[in-house]
């Protein structure tokens, strides 16, 4: 009997040592899993962050299409509103135009706009003016907001026609 009790005894004793590997084993894994956690900055603590990052997404419009035509009467003119989402950037206005007479253009705040249709000389203090010209190109640098694209035939006496030669395009990006 005295050989049972020794050879159950070292039985018991490497039972104990692998359950004592496996508890150490799971409580370390337990630490790392909980710490991971706790410690990334994308889930608030929340959890694992997903390996997938957002994509930023490009979005062009196009405000005024190549080739079309015009006609704009003295003292009046041709507008094209366009909204700019929160949030966005690289934001741009590009294209081109060419016009039979001198057209004013400019791309206008709600402001800026409002003070148009008061007096239409307050068109030349915009910061987007392109100017009493024949043809120009646009090229803006917007932030997000509301905006009105002016063509504005400051004569007296003859209609003037606008061609588009290049579309006139929006084009931003947002987040997701």
């Amino acid at each position: 009997m005295v050989s049972n009790r020794k050879s159950g005894s070292k039985g018991g004793r490497i039972v104990a040592i692998v359950t004592a590997i496996i508890i150490i084993g799971i409580m370390v894994a337990a630490i790392f899993y909980f710490a991971g956690r706790s410690q990334n900055p994308y889930t608030g603590g929340g959890g694992y962050a997903s390996t997938t990052q957002p994509v930023p997404q490009v979005h062009t419009a196009t405000l005024l299409s190549q080739g079309n035509v015009y006609s704009i009467n003295p003292g009046s003119s041709d507008t094209v509103n366009f909204t700019i989402p929160s949030g966005a950037y690289s934001i741009s206005v590009a294209g081109s135009y060419t016009s039979q007479g001198k057209i004013e253009v400019a791309i206008l705040t709600p402001t800026e706009y409002g003070a148009f249709t008061q007096s239409t000389s307050s068109i030349q203090s915009s910061q987007y003016y392109y100017g009493d010209t024949q043809g120009s190109t646009i090229n803006a640098q917007l932030s997000p907001g509301q905006y009105t694209l002016v063509f504005y035939d400051p004569g007296i006496i003859t209609q003037d026609t606008v061609t588009v030669v290049n579309p006139i395009t929006l084009t931003y990006t947002t987040p997701s």
